[in-house]
């Protein structure tokens, strides 16, 4: 057993919060595409919207969406939105 390793902060829920970041500088170990997809979809945009706004497919924007849910441990876009706003990323992401 390593005793360095990091236990994650937990919220209110019980669940970890999203207090960790990746080697991009994100939170909840989101991509820096994960981010874009985050704030688009924070704006109320539709996945078809999406995919048209950053010349994906549709699929690609879900897979996307599924791993964002995945990783903030949510379970619908109204909770994704306020994720992004909580913690900045909403509407225009500055993903470098």
């Amino acid at each position: 057993m390593d005793k360095h390793k990091k236990q994650p902060h937990t919220g209110a829920s019980g669940r970890p919060t999203s207090e960790s970041k990746n080697r991009h500088g994100f939170p909840a170990g989101l991509t820096p595409r994960e981010v874009e997809v985050l704030a688009l979809i924070a704006t109320g945009m539709t996945n078809v919207e999406i995919a048209k706004e950053l010349f994906i497919s549709p699929h690609t924007v879900k897979n996307h969406v599924t791993n964002i849910y995945k990783k903030l441990q949510v379970e619908d876009r109204t909770q994704i939105a306020l994720w992004a706003i909580a913690f900045n990323l909403a509407g225009d992401s500055q993903v470098d």
